[in-house]
């Protein structure tokens, strides 16, 4: 059986945070998600220069989304703002 998959949109400064955390460059930004919201995540992550505004999408599967829709503070919050929430925790938690 196949999963359903869907699309967010997130802006291409974090895609590219996200890019940056990926161990290989075929893996999926699904599995980097993922791994930044695990307990027991050992994500390093690389401070750069902020790039160019812009909009893009990826694919993740719908669970996913459901597991970010449920870390959401308001219905309202975007995808992007709960991921970049989990990337800066993640960063506060490897100083430590």
């Amino acid at each position: 059986m196949k999963e359903d998959i869907t699309t967010i949109k997130l802006g291409k400064s974090t895609v590219r945070l996200l890019s940056r955390l990926k161990i290989h460059p075929r893996q999926s930004y699904e599995e980097v998600i993922l791994e930044l919201n695990s307990k027991d995540s050992n994500v390093q992550i690389s401070r750069g220069s902020k790039g160019i505004k812009g909009i893009t999408t990826i694919k993740l599967k719908k669970r996913t989304v459901s597991v970010l829709s449920k870390l959401k503070i308001h219905p309202r919050q975007s995808y992007e703002e709960v991921i970049l929430g989990l990337i800066k925790k993640r960063g506060e938690y490897e100083k430590k």
